[in-house]
């Protein structure tokens, strides 16, 4: 929602037009970078698939993503006295581990492995971890993006099935709302200048988790799909 400055004719403040807006259930928000190039028409096709899925008992749906954790904080807005000036430490070494996830929606089943970095060779060491857990009396399908890695032919799936989202599609997956949780919860004032540390802070976040698959399942449901 947009103001316009066009002139007409009353007079109100800047402090009472946002008392209003908030009356009416307005707030200020940071507009999300959105990709222009969704195949909207391949996207309704998945949607409709995935529902039909769902629906299916003998089928259980993984979605799998990777992430990083970075040592250095993100910087978020807080509340403060007005001359006073937050400050977090910042020590600029761009350090990060990275994490292969996948989780059941429905149930809140998320399995993890901490890595330090992605490629082929890293995410089959994944696959080989996931097969542990998977449902054996069902058909395992693993939802995953266009990733190179992800479609290399030298991957043994061990007999889970392999899906795609559609291009430019993070919405359609709903472990990137858990990573978001972690991040917000775990790392927004977390800083560290050693990798041990920043290791043993994730592997703690990624633990909390793993142990709540309640709250998993309310952070991944699935309510853009339907």
């Amino acid at each position: 929602m947009r103001v316009s400055k066009k002139n007409h004719g009353v007079k109100i403040s800047y402090s009472h037009t946002c008392y209003i807006l908030r009356q009416i259930g307005c707030l200020r928000k940071r507009p999300q970078k959105w990709p222009a190039k969704q195949d909207q028409e391949r996207r309704e096709v998945f949607r409709k698939e995935i529902q039909i899925l769902r629906r299916t008992e003998e089928v259980v749906l993984w979605f799998c993503d990777e992430t990083g954790f970075e040592a250095d904080c993100s910087v978020r807005q807080v509340w403060c006295l007005a001359d006073e000036k937050p400050r977090v430490l910042y020590f600029g070494n761009h350090m990060r581990t990275s994490v292969i996830g996948a989780v059941v929606p429905y149930d809140g089943k998320f399995v993890s492995l901490m890595v330090p970095y992605v490629n082929t060779d890293i995410f089959q060491y994944f696959l080989d971890e996931l097969v542990i857990h998977r449902d054996k009396d069902k058909r395992n399908i693993v939802i995953v993006d266009n990733a190179t890695w992800h479609k290399s032919g030298r991957l043994n799936w061990h007999g889970l099935e392999k899906m795609y989202l559609p291009a430019y599609s993070p919405d359609y997956n709903p472990i990137e709302r858990l990573w978001l949780a972690i991040k917000n919860k775990f790392f927004s004032w977390f800083w560290t200048d050693s990798h041990d540390e920043l290791d043993n802070h994730l592997e703690g976040a990624l633990k909390y988790y793993h142990d709540r698959k309640e709250l998993v399942k309310s952070i991944c449901s699935m309510r853009t799909l339907d």
